[in-house]
């Protein structure tokens, strides 16, 4: 939850507002993705609908998503075994990294 001030003369907090339409819509498309194996849709929708939620509630932009997303790949680059080459994709993401800050 955001760090947001509380009004000190007593008025209501405003509600955060989330584009519900986009919610749906990523929740059917993750229902959508894991079809055809064990599980109804309905439960499908369902977990679609909790991942939906968490990002929205994260308040992050796709491009914030997908820089975090860059960081971890970097960090986790150092744990591969020293047989992997790591320096052509810790090159290409940093490229991405910064293209994305750009």
């Amino acid at each position: 939850m955001p760090n947001t001030p509380v009004p000190a003369a007593g008025e209501a907090m405003p509600w955060p507002s989330y584009n519900r339409a986009e919610i749906m819509n990523a929740a059917h498309r993750y229902a959508q993705m894991y079809r055809g194996r064990d599980w109804s849709y309905a439960y499908l929708l369902k977990h679609g609908l909790k991942n939906a939620w968490a990002v929205a509630k994260e308040g992050l932009t796709p491009a914030q998503r997908r820089a975090e997303a860059i960081r971890a790949e970097i960090e986790f680059l150092s744990y591969k075994p020293a047989r992997y080459d790591i320096i052509p994709a810790k090159l290409r993401l940093e490229a991405e990294l910064s293209a994305l800050a750009a």
